[in-house]
């Protein structure tokens, strides 16, 4: 068994095995592409020379021009291949520029053309080089609905899995529209806000930031009030938590505004990835001893305990670590071993991935220390 060849320590057997690798305690997510719509005096061709025109395009003092210009880059950094032709020919600068145009519609394509743009790994840093967060964040305290969403959509795809943006996207000012968009009327704004922030939430020096400026009541708020059928909303707010709750400095603010209960129902959705996310947030609130002992009262255990048979390896993981850090706490011990069983345990300690089977161990030396566990185990 794992803990004979630990020697019995349980001690080494989660340094080794809890929490597990990295990946499997926080979540990134890039949206997808949006579309400015199509315009009959735009370029049709994809050359590098029509890509050029717009350029040329960009600098006019024509507000007309810049729209044709920006609506064209919107469309055209829909794929891949343009995206990359549009860098080569410096379009990114021209970006910038619009960015700053006196015309509102032109200033949202080119929000739009920056979010599509920021798909590409690469792209990402170098639209952060050729200076488009200021003008950007700039625009995310205009008063425009439309705007607010493109430029959140913007945000979250240049804070995906880039240290450097989600850095410089806090650093600029960025949290303060962000949160505040999670309370727009637009369910899009809210949507591409809470995704932002989850992004943003996987850089460590931000995790804090994000609670303090108050971001989690307006998150719950929109998750609690998301309707059958707007599942990514709790996804991306279950992404969110998952992500600040590896912050030691967040945990008593995460009990404070009642997170827990949220998660209870959250772990109940039907949607697998909807449940496997809020599982994750649970494990990793459920690392902090302080936390243990509320979140068996608020009721996590049974959602937990019916995940960790859902034949969902991926969420099985989740629930996993989820009771492995909730039976180290004497006051959950007997309950764990009474409402999960000590039999089923011992199941996954012989039939699941080798993640699984070291967490249920886990739970096991944890729960050998109730009267009569042990004797139970045959």
């Amino acid at each position: 068994t794992v803990l004979d060849a630990n020697e019995g320590d349980v001690e080494r057997t989660m340094e080794m095995f809890m929490p597990v690798s990295p990946d499997k305690m926080e979540e990134h997510q890039k949206r997808p592409p949006s579309r400015a719509g199509e315009h009959p005096e735009r370029p049709s061709s994809s050359s590098s020379k029509d890509i050029e025109e717009l350029i040329l395009w960009a600098a006019s003092t024509d507000l007309d021009v810049q729209f044709q210009a920006a609506r064209s880059f919107a469309d055209l950094a829909i794929t891949e291949e343009q995206r990359v032709r549009i860098v080569r020919a410096g379009g990114l600068q021209s970006l910038v520029c619009l960015l700053q145009s006196q015309k509102t519609e032109v200033q949202r394509c080119a929000v739009i053309a920056i979010a599509n743009l920021a798909l590409d790994d690469i792209i990402q840093g170098q639209l952060n080089e050729a200076g488009v967060l200021p003008p950007l964040i700039q625009l995310a305290f205009c008063q425009d609905d439309e705007m607010q969403g493109h430029v959140a959509r913007a945000l979250a795809n240049m804070a995906f899995c880039h240290e450097k943006n989600e850095t410089d996207i806090v650093a600029l000012g960025g949290l303060e529209p962000l949160v505040s968009f999670i309370s727009s009327p637009e369910h899009e704004t809210r949507l591409e806000a809470v995704a932002a922030l989850a992004n943003l939430a996987r850089n460590q020096n931000n995790q804090q930031k994000i609670v303090e400026i108050g971001a989690l009541e307006p998150m719950m708020a929109a998750m609690k009030s998301s309707h059958e059928g707007n599942e990514e909303m709790i996804r991306q707010a279950a992404r969110c938590l998952a992500n600040v709750s590896l912050n030691p400095e967040n945990q008593k603010h995460i009990l404070d505004v009642g997170i827990i209960r949220a998660l209870v129902a959250a772990l109940r959705h039907k949607d697998e990835e909807v449940r496997r996310l809020a599982a994750m947030a649970a494990a990793n609130i459920a690392v902090y001893e302080g936390n243990q002992v509320q979140m068996v009262t608020d009721g996590v255990l049974p959602p937990i305990n019916d995940l960790l048979k859902s034949g969902n390896e991926a969420i099985e993981l989740q629930a996993a670590r989820c009771l492995a850090y909730l039976s180290q706490h004497e006051d959950n011990k007997v309950q764990i071993a009474r409402d999960v069983g000590i039999a089923h345990f011992i199941q996954l300690a012989r039939s699941r991935t080798q993640d699984v089977q070291i967490l249920a161990a886990t739970c096991l030396a944890n729960l050998s220390s109730v009267r009569g566990v042990s004797a139970s185990w045959g």
